[in-house]
């Protein structure tokens, strides 16, 4: 029984700290203290020496020899090829999903997005921020292939894309997630492959133009 509690924390631990990454409140390049994680997590060291170990074989976490443990910072060319993954990927996953997929997994992912209307305050965009993560993960549950899942859990190349927040404005992505659902809705798996596969596709063209030289991380705010 003690096992099993200590299995459940090392898990919230590790999850704790990959959604600090994820919603910004650890920052690419940040230096990270295993004690001021301690303290803000409340939990001892150990869980969280271990869920950093974890995490650095994930490759969202980095050690730099004596300086300590560093936030890893995606470079343009790193994120250039994560979105091509995400595009071949999320391309078969969502063609799947429509082939094999329970009427109500068709309508969680259809009904994604039909609440957010233009123009979006701050507020409204971290709301869409997050809908979106849901959205491309639920995309990758749904297919129920073990192979595209284990990849993803393995190497989170969904979550990696996100560390410098939303690449593109909701102005132009939210009609393009629009029309992807609205395909996924009708099950036109070929249209729905080919429109998400477009949708990543432009985002690393933007990456590509901008080399995101100037952006700050902030979630939340486009590249």
């Amino acid at each position: 029984m003690e096992m099993i509690k200590k299995d459940a924390l090392r898990e919230l631990v590790y999850e704790k700290i990959k959604e600090m990454i994820l919603d910004g409140i650890l920052l690419p390049g940040q230096r990270i203290s295993k004690k001021e994680l301690s303290e803000t997590i409340g939990v001892s060291q150990t869980p969280i020496g271990e869920a950093i170990n974890r995490l650095i074989g994930e490759g969202l976490i980095e050690q730099k020899n004596r300086e300590g443990f560093f936030i890893k910072v995606f470079t343009a060319k790193d994120l250039k090829e994560l979105f091509a993954v995400r595009a071949g990927l999320e391309g078969i996953a969502v063609q799947l999903c429509i082939e094999q997929g329970t009427d109500e997994e068709i309508e969680k992912l259809s009904s994604c997005f039909s609440d957010f209307f233009l123009p979006m305050d701050e507020p409204e965009i971290k709301r869409y921020l997050k809908e979106d993560q849901r959205f491309h993960g639920m995309i990758i549950a749904f297919s129920k292939n073990e192979v595209i899942i284990s990849l993803n859990n393995n190497f989170d190349f969904i979550m990696k894309t996100y560390q410098r927040g939303l690449i593109r404005y909701p102005e132009e992505t939210l009609e393009e997630h629009k029309a992807i659902t609205a395909a996924i809705r009708a099950k036109k798996a070929g249209e729905a492959q080919r429109l998400l596969i477009e949708h990543h596709m432009k985002s690393r063209a933007v990456i590509e133009e901008k080399h995101l030289k100037s952006f700050i991380p902030s979630k939340g705010d486009p590249a």
